[in-house]
């Protein structure tokens, strides 16, 4: 009943058409999810009864054999790229295989473990736990959540220490930040039209054929270096002298992905470190906590303006752990191996041989 409650009230605040998002932060929403933390946690120690120690450390052990996965996965596909280096990057490959065959000792020393303590009703309780690690998680961001917006020329010369929250706070981060580029690519070939000034308007006049690295209208003939981008315009253009004056402009095109090259310094165990990397749409960069978001670009010039989106999630952790095992130990509940039923005896009867 008490999730049917907690049911309503995300719909009530997700609703398309009437949604009330303030409820997600309503005193009835947090004493719910308070309430429904608790019987998780109440329901999955009383369904484990007679079991608990097996299954406290049963949960450890899926824990270290999900970890074991991860390090595989994740360092064996680096181990790959090494190799493919080649030359003196085999000697990264080594190590990185060597941790990742460390990944799959856990895997299958935990995962035998597991297979010898869990049983259905267990996966069960772990269900209820995992549920409630969920909840723990939204609480600490609820609470401890930080969210910025950063604008970033991408011309490498601009830094930025604080960023200011959507509370209108400065927050200092623990890193600096810097975009060195931006690159977007687009659907479809290149084109371009060739402009003409008459009665107070560009008009199209033709459109030029592109010919290696030059275009090609009639007997006219430019060099695609030649256009640039100019202030105000949206693309890179070139003004042809002349009457009447004439534009040369490439076409817009629908954007396909575009990424931003970010330099990021930091410091490990008081050490310095410097970080480049290529933050892209839907795939945000983590460093020291933070989540880093590629959120939109604005042409600026020559340049381009980039906004970034930056969270500091301290529950995010715990919510994606609680999330993974849910959906683990639901599916190991219905589809694990049932246990054999021992069966009763009648007073007064003996069993049979």
């Amino acid at each position: 009943m008490l999730l049917g409650v907690v049911g309503v009230l995300l719909l009530v605040g997700g609703f398309p058409l009437a949604g009330v998002p303030a409820v997600y932060g309503s005193w009835l929403m947090l004493t719910t999810g308070v309430l429904a933390i608790v019987l998780s946690l109440w329901g999955g120690w009383r369904i484990a009864a007679g079991q608990r120690a097996q299954f406290v450390f049963g949960l450890i052990c899926t824990f270290f054999a999900g970890a074991g996965l991860v390090v595989l996965w994740q360092y064996g596909c680096r181990a790959v790229e090494y190799a493919a280096l080649g030359g003196a990057m085999w000697f990264g490959a080594l190590g990185m295989a060597c941790t990742a065959v460390v990944g799959a000792l856990f895997t299958g020393i935990f995962g035998f473990f597991v297979m010898r303590l869990m049983q259905r009703q267990l996966w069960l309780a772990g269900a209820h736990w995992c549920l409630a690690l969920v909840g723990i998680g939204a609480y600490a961001d609820h609470v401890g959540e930080v969210t910025a917006i950063a604008q970033l020329p991408a011309n490498g010369r601009v830094t930025i220490r604080e960023v200011m929250t959507a509370d209108g706070e400065k927050e200092r981060l623990p890193f600096t930040l810097r975009a060195d580029s931006f690159s977007t690519t687009y659907y479809g070939d290149d084109s371009y039209t060739l402009y003409e000034w008459g009665h107070g308007q560009w008009v199209p006049v033709g459109n030029p054929v592109v010919e290696v690295d030059c275009l090609r209208y009639g007997d006219e003939l430019w060099a695609l270096e030649d256009l640039q981008l100019m202030d105000g315009m949206p693309q890179p253009c070139l003004v042809l002298p002349g009457e009447p004056v004439r534009l040369l402009m490439r076409d817009s095109r629908a954007v396909r992905d575009y990424s931003a090259a970010l330099h990021i310094e930091t410091d490990y165990r008081g050490r310095s470190e410097q970080r480049d990397e290529v933050v892209r749409v839907n795939y945000p960069l983590e460093c020291k906590g933070w989540l880093i978001y590629l959120n939109s670009y604005t042409p600026m010039g020559r340049s381009t303006l980039v906004s970034l989106q930056l969270r500091r999630a301290p529950g995010r952790l715990p919510a994606l752990v609680g999330m993974v095992g849910l959906i683990l130990c639901t599916a190991c509940w219905c589809w694990w191996r049932r246990e054999a039923a021992t069966p009763a005896l009648l007073p007064g009867k003996e069993m049979a041989a």
